[in-house]
């Protein structure tokens, strides 16, 4: 028999849980101009953006303006910028 070292990993990772504010919630959506940043997942644009359609129908809200992440990343730099600066509000998730 030899003499062998078996070396285990643990697969659970370590979860860090940080305290986040809410952001304050207009009275009214009319006049704000909607985001939906997407994750590139089978139709999660489609959703999202029509989430926002569906806003539409109850509030006078401005042009969409959409923005791609990677599936498993975050938005890069220019793509915030993006959103922060064209929209007031934005819609953002998708699972599986």
């Amino acid at each position: 028999m030899s003499d062998s070292t078996i070396t285990l990993f643990d697969p659970r990772g370590h979860a860090r849980v940080v305290a986040q504010q809410a952001a304050p919630r207009p009275d009214d959506l009319a006049g704000l101009r909607p985001g939906v940043l997407e994750n590139r997942k089978a139709n999660a644009r489609l959703l999202l953006e029509s989430m926002v359609d569906n806003l539409r129908a109850t509030a006078d809200i401005g042009a969409t303006t959409t923005g791609s992440k990677p599936v498993a990343g975050p938005a890069s730099r220019s793509t915030m910028a993006m959103l922060t600066e064209e929209c007031d509000f934005v819609v953002v998730g998708s699972s599986d």
